[in-house]
Parts: structure tokens; C-alpha cells; sequence
């Protein structure tokens, strides 16, 4: 009876080098695939970075200026809104009257008159005002002027200062709290480089960070003024020309914190028009 031996014969080197060449297509697709994907991932994070940022940014700023001069008065001399010119890194002061629990507006009057030197301010009420508030005085002529408090005697209804005023001031004056808030652009060093990022001060407190990578703040005024279209302009001239405010136009552009892999940053801009809804008189 013939036997068949079983074949020996192994792959060839022509297979093992298909073989070979197919793995390593497979690697190197898999491998591109993979470092798009996490480019891809790593994109879409630091664009909702830069959203985020930008959102804080505008969500803030125009609560805080539909607001301005909320509770405070509308004429004398008192501005609600003040400001810097500086490019692309402007500066903004909002000015708010702070509100009781039951949203009634923290203001009284003086129950006396007061030199500027006194350390003491005899009012109807100190319900509603702290140590370390900011107010503003206002003489029934409609000049006035801000300072701090430094502490409230509620059992004499006393506001208690340690600054002197401009001028004297009779009975019946008005006493207002205020909240004044700065917005502007600082920079630090992070690892990466420079980074911006948007500060927030109230009153004379120390400011603080609020939202990082807001490289652009840009303000603008439209004025009641020669309209239609009405003027406007970069910063009010005077403070005649502060209280023609009737509308802020805002820019903001924020960036990632963090780069992309190639040393970039994603940015996002976004301009928004707000009118203040108290500068107005009635």
C-alpha cells in the first residue's frame, strides 16, 4: 500500500513579508485613527472651555448693566455707569443700589444736618446698611458723593465714617448703598505662557479672577443723541455725555486655558447689545 507523507513545507518568506506589511498598515491606521480621535476629543473640550468662558463673561456683564442705577437716583450728579478706553481691554464700573430681603431698596435720609469732618450720619433708618458698605449721599440740590462706611449704631440710627466729605450736608439729605462693580482684564504667568483672564472688583475690595482666557473686552456707547441712528462712541467725553448712555455695546472674546496639541488656542467671540433699564428718569 503507497503512503502519502504529510506536507512539511512551511509560509514563505514572500508571505511572511505580506504578513508583515498588512500588520503594519493595520498599526499605522489604527494608530492615526486613534491620535485624530484624540485630537478630535481634546478640540471639542477646549471649545467648550472657550464657550463657558464666554458665557460667564456675557451672563454677568449684562445682568450687571441692565441693572445699573437700580435704586439710585436717576438725576443730579450721580453716574451709574463709568469707564476706560484701553484697545481691546476696556474697563467698566457698574453702580447698583443694594435691595432688602423683601427687594425694597436700602436708602434713607439724613435726620439732621452733618459738617463734612463729623464721624457720625443721624438717618431715619439703618435697616439694610453694614459695616463696610459703600454709599452714596446726595444733597437735596442733586450733588452727591460715595465713600465706605465703617460700622452702623442701630440702637442710635447712626451711620458711622472715618472720611471726610467734599461739603457739609443739611437734613433731608438721601443715603443710598451702593454696589460698585469693576470689570476689567488682568494677565498672569500660567506654565503655558501668558494667560488673561477677566477680574471682578466690588467696591474697594481686592479684586478677583472670574473668568479665565477673556483676552477681549471691548464697550462701546450708543448715546441719545442725534438720532436716528444716534452717536456712538468708544467712551463718554463728560459726564453730561454719561448720562446720554442708552445703550452698551459689548464684545467679548474668550480662549481655551489649555493649548491644542499643535500650541494653539480656541477662541470664541461674541458681541451683545444691552440697554440699562434705570438710567432713564421716569
Amino acid at each position: 500500500m503507497r503512503r502519502f507523507a504529510a506536507s512539511s513545507k512551511g509560509a514563505s518568506l514572500l508571505e511572511l513579508l505580506v504578513a508583515v506589511a498588512v500588520t503594519a498598515i493595520a498599526v499605522a491606521v489604527s494608530a492615526g485613527f486613534l491620535s485624530a480621535t484624540r485630537r478630535t476629543v481634546i478640540s471639542q473640550e477646549l471649545t467648550l472651555e472657550a464657550s463657558t468662558n464666554l458665557r460667564a463673561a456675557l451672563d454677568v456683564l449684562v445682568r450687571d448693566i441692565r441693572l445699573a442705577g437700580a435704586c439710585l437716583p436717576v438725576t443730579g450728579d450721580f453716574i451709574a455707569l463709568d469707564g476706560l478706553n484701553n484697545n481691546e481691554e476696556d474697563e467698566i464700573w457698574v453702580r447698583t443700589g443694594l435691595v432688602r430681603p423683601d427687594m425694597s431698596c436700602v436708602r434713607t435720609t439724613t435726620t439732621a444736618d452733618i459738617t463734612r469732618t463729623t464721624n457720625t450720619i443721624p438717618v431715619e433708618s439703618v435697616d439694610g446698611f453694614s459695616a463696610g458698605a459703600r454709599v452714596y449721599i446726595r444733597a437735596p440740590s442733586g450733588s452727591g458723593e460715595s465713600f465706605d462706611i465703617t460700622g452702623v449704631d442701630s440702637a442710635n440710627n447712626r451711620l458711622l465714617k472715618s472720611v471726610s466729605l467734599s461739603t457739609n450736608y443739611v437734613a433731608g439729605s438721601g443715603v443710598y448703598a451702593i454696589d460698585e462693580r469693576r470689570y476689567f482684564i488682568n494677565h498672569w504667568a500660567a506654565p503655558w505662557g501668558d494667560t488673561p483672564e477677566l477680574m471682578l472688583q466690588i467696591g474697594s475690595g481686592t479684586p478677583q479672577p472670574f473668568a479665565v482666557g477673556v483676552e477681549r473686552l471691548d464697550f462701546q456707547y450708543q448715546l441719545r443723541r442725534n438720532c436716528p441712528p444716534c452717536d456712538v462712541v468708544q467712551l463718554p467725553a463728560s459726564e453730561d455725555e454719561w448720562r446720554l448712555v442708552e445703550q452698551v455695546l459689548v464684545t467679548v472674546r474668550t480662549r481655551s486655558d489649555r493649548q491644542t496639541p499643535d500650541g494653539g488656542f480656541v477662541a470664541r467671540t461674541a458681541s451683545v447689545n444691552i440697554k440699562p433699564r434705570n438710567l432713564l428718569p421716569p
